[in-house]
């Protein structure tokens, strides 16, 4: 890029799949919009049934399967989190009357969150940036929530985020609980 010259923001984005199939395009929207804290039961169901239509389409079929199967992987995974959370307050008192040093239980059990959360993220090919970012939002808050609780945790937690748009030009802000 030279001075002087104009820079798309969006130029390096991999935008959602081109599905042609109406049916299965409604529901892969509806998948992206919906929270996979606990996906409804009119999308599972619509999804299911678009996944086991006879179709030529084979193409929007797998692309629909993977941001199926990343929702239940999500909802699943936060689930674990929320878990992981309230055995922490549980441990340490809603208000935090009992703080003390977290056992090697907790320890072990953030340090394998925080792996499975990077190892997911980074399963994700370059094609499928909307799906990481869609990912990273749905388990970012739940592990900043986890963080927010924990002091002495590793430094690597500063790289948790949480993604949202801003509104302009499609760039994007950093959000931080």
């Amino acid at each position: 890029m030279s001075i002087g010259s104009t820079r798309s923001f969006s130029e390096d984005v991999s935008h959602i799949p081109d599905i042609k199939d109406p049916e299965i395009r409604i529901v892969f929207k509806d998948l992206l919009a919906a929270s996979w804290d606990e996906i409804p039961d009119t999308v599972i169901h619509d999804a299911k049934k678009a996944l086991s239509k006879n179709t030529d389409d084979r193409a929007d079929q797998e692309a629909l399967a993977n941001i199926f199967r990343a929702a239940e992987a999500v909802e699943e995974f936060s689930g674990i989190l929320v878990s992981l959370r309230m055995a922490i307050d549980d441990s340490i008192g809603l208000s935090g009357e009992n703080v003390k040093p977290l056992s090697d239980k907790f320890v072990n059990a953030l340090r394998t969150a925080y792996q499975r959360y990077t190892a997911y993220l980074d399963a994700f090919g370059p094609d499928e940036v909307y799906l990481r970012k869609k990912v990273e939002t749905e388990l970012g808050t739940k592990m900043i929530h986890l963080k927010m609780r924990c002091s002495g945790i590793g430094s690597e937690w500063g790289k948790v985020t949480v993604l949202g748009t801003s509104g302009l030009s499609g760039s994007y802000v950093e959000q931080r609980a």
